[in-house]
């Protein structure tokens, strides 16, 4: 979209605007504070408590008492972080951006990289974000105690599953307050039963009769007789909104005494009496603006004005304050306000009855107030309020494409677009931009298909150019995304020729594409020069989040030309990026994650592979490229296979063929396919291999059933070498020669290195097969090199196991004498080949056997072993495991041979002894 840098900063501050009064516990009146060392002392009794849970009706005090205890923790080097929860926070991404600020908020080492992300225009899920934030929390933060008030008001199943699974998985150090009035959509019995839960509800929070006779003596200005006193509590049952509201009732009442003989205490009984003695015994002008502001969820003096037309708002708030009318202050600086629940829903039913037209008339000039504040959703809210769907939907088109482009908040668009009526959202393309880009970050490819050739109609038909650019930036990242490089490529090419002068991010956005389509069709000079415009662009519009981007599409161009020492250096390079605001721990980080546990693989560092996988798994499933999912499924499994576990390894294979199926991702699922033939090989089931590969159509019939080429072609790099493994393993003679011959002049056209040293590495297994054992050891000896050069490890010792008795024979026919010129690999390089394949006598610096020192391998514990240490020690079983992970039960069986292995231990109770020994626990 052709717009300047500063529009575009400005639409994206103004969708990333936070209510930082949320993250703040509310301000209280001095007047009315009541001691309450009783429910202070149940309060404290939870602060070692994983979780603490209070359930109670509106008008309990709640909050009130939370906010006292969290003022009392500070001296004692306990960190708050609170979060006051509203309706809108059913979006999940805008509930843990508003999470991930609360944390910040408490301590500004929290919660960053998730914020970054988000304010970066990064698509993360929230199972990664819940991951990054638990990432966070695990660090040494001190003691640190999360509020989260109003929970009643979250109504999405999603945030109560991850809440859930966050408090169960919270180091020791953190504790979890949730405040709600009704009943926590959670499962609380582990927590019960490990006493490692607080709850209370009403019956902990009514006044006793002494703390009731203090709270009505300085509400109604003087004291009741003891009597008097008591029948007013009973009726009550020390509920502070009754008792506070019969105090104010009190103080207009010119007869106590029959005040309370007819005062009965129930809900229907304090609504009465809050209209006949309190709103109605107030200045016409006060009621009036108690009654004009009800429809305010939160509102300052400023505002009021705005809205009221008039000027002293703030001399009536403060009058309202001193009255205790329910007013409670949301910031320390006691600018922005909000009504105790309870009154404000008499409030507006009152209101109601009044002139409509005056309520949507106040609902619409908060609107306007909003909208120059550049609060968003406040501003769309009181729209739809105020019933103006006309000015909703021009505010929903013109943020629609920054909401879910830079805040990945899908769900809060959906809502709007449900309420708003079809009409007005086809007379606006902007606001159908905002949904296309939707549907393509989210994988609803079809969706998104529909949308964007109805779009590309309404360009045809308006000439607008500024949305044909943006229409036409999304398709190319549509493309791109549902594994169709070469369409990827070509409009990228065309949509930066047509749009030079558009805005730096839209520019970066489209030359990552075109890096990406490069890379799939080969163009590695270009693709090189299409990142350099990326990082140029987005360097200008300071979006960490396409560095990101254009960074692991630098390591895809090295993978692609099969130089895996350049791969790692761009890895590197790439983490000192996301490190330095977004995190590794993140959406943009897991995408480097994934392609660098690919190369730590291939490099044969083990150890390095399982690190990056564990930190790239919570995002596996969402990343738009098909070379990043394929990474992080390909690297997993053989990492499962050389732990042993084939089945689990097969099952994580066909969990991936099955995303690509679902996503028509037909790459991802060949390839997954061929690596499930591919394990099948390794264990020496090669007619089972074949016939697999045949059930795919990886390979084809021939006379005997032979194993002969597909019907169809070929095109990547690690399927076509499966074929030819599947064929060598079954075929006689020279067909399998000719056809290795095709693919090594593909890859030598191509320059694809690393495929080239394979291929050489094949023909040298094929002509020791044929009796050609001198030609075989000059053709291995040129794989070797170039495969040293390229940085090639496991592609070798993961292949047939006559390449390695080779290997050794090169060796020892060289009797200790170093290479001699090019064509010969070095000798380290053989060393360190064997040494993989466990054929040396020197040990591998990155194994640890069973049996090592367990201070050693306690030491290369991941932090996601450790958890699972923790939860076993609490009895938890594998499928327990897996659903408290949200993994499967293969990768918990996988995490517990790791963690076995490295503890040289062999059962759970052994594991959790040595751990005990180590302080791990």
């Amino acid at each position: 979209m052709a717009r300047s840098a500063r529009s575009v900063g400005a639409a994206k501050a103004s969708a990333a605007v936070l209510v930082e009064s949320r993250l703040v516990p509310p301000q209280l009146s001095a007047t009315t504070l009541l001691a309450r060392p009783g429910l202070s002392t149940l309060l404290h009794t939870g602060v070692g408590k994983r979780l603490v849970c209070i359930t109670a009706p509106a008008g309990y005090g709640k909050t009130t008492a939370l906010t006292q205890f969290v003022s009392q923790l500070e001296p004692h080097g306990v960190t708050v972080a609170w979060l006051s929860l509203e309706a809108q926070d059913n979006d999940p991404l805008l509930f843990f951006r508003y999470l991930a600020a609360a944390l910040n908020h408490a301590d500004p080492r929290l919660g960053r990289s998730v914020l970054a992300q988000t304010a970066g225009g990064s698509l993360a899920s929230p199972d990664a974000i819940v991951a990054s934030l638990l990432s966070d929390l695990g660090t040494d933060c001190g003691r640190l105690l999360l509020v989260l008030d109003d929970f009643h008001l979250i109504q999405h199943e999603g945030v109560h599953r991850h809440i859930e699974w966050l408090a169960g998985h919270l180091p020791p150090n953190v504790g979890v307050v949730i405040a709600s009035r009704t009943r926590l959509p959670l499962s609380l019995s582990q927590w019960r039963v490990r006493n490692q839960l607080l709850e209370l509800d009403a019956a902990h929070f009514g006044l006793a009769l002494d703390e009731a006779a203090d709270f009505v003596g300085r509400v109604s200005g003087a004291p009741l007789a003891r009597e008097q006193l008591r029948a007013l509590h009973d009726r009550t049952e020390g509920w502070i909104a009754g008792l506070q509201l019969a105090s104010l009732a009190l103080r207009e009442s010119g007869d106590r005494g029959a005040f309370l003989r007819d005062f009965s205490g129930s809900d229907r009984d304090i609504t009465d009496y809050l209209g006949e003695h309190v709103l109605d015994s107030l200045r016409p002008d006060l009621r009036d603006f108690l009654l004009d502001t009800a429809g305010l969820e939160r509102f300052c003096a400023e505002l009021c004005d705005e809205v009221l037309g008039r000027s002293d708002s703030r001399a009536l708030l403060a009058e309202v304050q001193s009255r205790n009318l329910f007013l409670s202050g949301l910031d320390r600086t006691r600018t922005w306000f909000r009504y105790h629940h309870l009154f404000a829903d008499y409030l507006r039913s009152r209101s109601r009855e009044r002139q409509p037209e005056q309520s949507r008339a106040i609902s619409l000039r908060a609107s306007a107030w909003f909208q120059r504040q550049g609060h968003l959703h406040e501003a769309i809210r009181y729209a739809f309020d105020g019933q103006d769907f006309e000015r909703a939907a021009d505010l929903v088109a013109e943020f629609s494409a920054e909401l879910v482009q830079h805040r990945g908040e899908h769900a809060t668009l959906l809502g709007w677009l449900a309420r708003l009526p079809q009409h007005l959202v086809h007379a606006r393309p902007k606001i159908r931009v905002g949904h296309a880009w939707s549907l393509v970050l989210t994988r609803r490819y079809a969706e998104a298909e529909q949308e964007l050739r109805a779009l590309e109609q309404a360009c045809s038909e308006s000439g607008d150019a500024e949305l044909r650019c943006m229409v036409e930036m999304i398709r190319c990242v549509y493309w791109a995304h549902a594994g169709e490089p070469l369409q990827a490529k070509a409009t990228s090419e065309t949509w930066l020729k047509s749009w030079p002068r558009a805005d730096a991010f839209c520019t970066g956005v489209v030359a990552n594409v075109l890096a990406s389509g490069c890379c799939a069709t080969d163009a590695f000079e270009q693709g090189e020069q299409a990142l350099a415009v990326a990082r140029r662009s987005f360097g200008e519009s300071h979006a960490d989040y396409g560095l990101a981007w254009a960074a692991a599409l630098a390591v895809m161009l090295a993978i692609r030309r099969g130089d895996y020492h350049e791969a790692m250096v761009q890895v590197k390079a790439g983490i000192a990026v996301v490190e330095r605001n977004l995190g590794l721990a993140s959406y943009a980080g897991s995408m480097l994650a994934l392609l660098a546990a690919e190369v730590c693989y291939e490099q044969g560092d083990l150890a390095g592979a399982q690190t990056f996988v564990d930190v790239g798994l919570p995002y596996v499933d969402d990343h738009g490229l098909v070379e990043m999912t394929t990474a992080g499924y390909l690297t997993r499994a053989r990492l499962l296979r050389l732990r042993g576990e084939v089945a689990q390894a097969d099952s994580c294979l066909l969990e991936g063929e099955s995303l690509g199926h679902r996503l028509k991702l037909q790459r991802l699922a060949l390839i997954l396919s061929a690596e499930r033939c591919a394990l099948r090989l390794h264990a020496g089931s090669t007619e089972e291999a074949q016939k697999l590969g045949r059930s795919y159509g990886l390979i084809g019939y021939g006379a005997g059933n032979t194993p002969q080429a597909p019907a169809a072609p070929i095109e990547d790099d690690s399927v076509c070498l499966l074929h030819l493994r599947l064929r060598l393993a079954g075929a006689q003679g020279g067909n399998v020669a000719g056809a290795l011959n095709d693919a090594l002049r593909r890859a030598l056209r191509d320059n694809h290195r690393a495929q080239v040293a394979r291929l050489l590495v094949l023909k040298a297994v094929h002509q020791h097969r044929a009796q050609e054992g001198a030609q075989a050891l000059r053709t291995l000896d040129e794989a070797l090199d170039l495969s040293a050069r390229c940085g090639l490890v496991r592609s070798l010792v993961d292949g047939d196991p006559v390449v390695l008795d080779m290997i050794e024979t090169i060796r020892a026919n060289r009797g200790g004498r170093p290479a001699q010129g090019s064509g010969q690999a070095p000798e380290a390089y053989l060393e360190q080949l064997l040494v993989a394949a466990g054929r040396s006598g020197e040990a591998s610096p990155r194994t640890v056997r069973a049996g090592t020192r367990p201070g050693v391998a306690s030491e290369l514990l991941t932090e996601r072993e450790l958890k699972i240490l923790r939860l076993l020690k609490a009895g938890l079983g594998n499928r327990e495991l897996a659903q408290s992970l949200f993994v499967s039960e293969a990768t918990v069986k996988w995490h517990l041979h790791n963690i076995f292995a490295k503890l040289g231990v062999k059962n759970r109770t052994s594991a959790l002894a040595r751990a005990q020994e180590n302080s791990l626990l």
